[in-house]
């Protein structure tokens, strides 16, 4: 009976252990130090590429500088909003400013019905003034009612534009007259904005 092993399988199994010593080693002592190294180098690529990022804008800033400035200057925008200081005030002047308008600009035939100021029920970033407008006038002088509206300063918009054509009447007592055409009757809201 042999109490010793085998020469050639002690320098196998010498070798064996040692393997398996030096694995220890490696995972008891220094494995954790180069996955922190790893974990570490992986964070600063990250940071290197965030920070390339944050040069690349901030070169940009000079020149959006000068832009936004070159925007500033030609933007003039002061002459499109309202110049009265609250809504009834703006909405009395966008009705005088309509009156003005079809006094000017159209025949006798038109007449304004109603004007209404109508406040908003949603909060913009400007307070917007409304005025609900009911009006009688022919095509030509309407259109040039509502492009003088929409073209002048203080911007003015129109929206919700209907327009309802009336039936021709006939004159006389027995409808045998020529047929007169009668005014549109026109419903619209004109809008403007308040600066503050």
């Amino acid at each position: 009976m042999e109490l010793l092993p085998d020469r050639q399988n002690g320098r196998l199994t010498a070798i064996l252990i040692l393997v398996v010593v030096l694995i220890a080693v490696y995972m008891i002592g220094f494995h954790w130090f180069f996955q922190r190294h790893a974990a570490y180098a992986a964070e600063l690529d990250g940071l290197r590429e965030q920070l390339g990022r944050f040069e690349a804008v901030a070169a940009q800033r000079e020149p959006l500088q000068a832009q936004l400035a070159a925007i500033r200057e030609s933007r003039n925008d002061e002459g499109l909003f309202l110049a009265e200081g609250n809504f009834n005030e703006a909405a009395a002047a966008l009705a005088d400013r309509l009156g003005q308008m079809v006094e000017t600009q159209a025949d006798e035939s038109c007449q304004i019905v109603s004007r209404q100021p109508v406040r908003p029920r949603v909060q913009e970033r400007f307070q917007r003034v409304t005025v609900n407008v009911r009006m009688r006038c022919h095509g030509e002088d309407l259109l040039q009612i509502l492009y003088r509206l929409e073209s002048e300063a203080p911007m003015v918009l129109v929206d919700e534009l209907n327009v309802l054509r009336p039936r021709a009447r006939r004159r006389g007592r027995n409808d045998s007259g020529p047929e007169v055409l009668q005014p549109l009757d026109v419903r619209f809201n004109m809008s403007g904005y308040l600066k503050s």
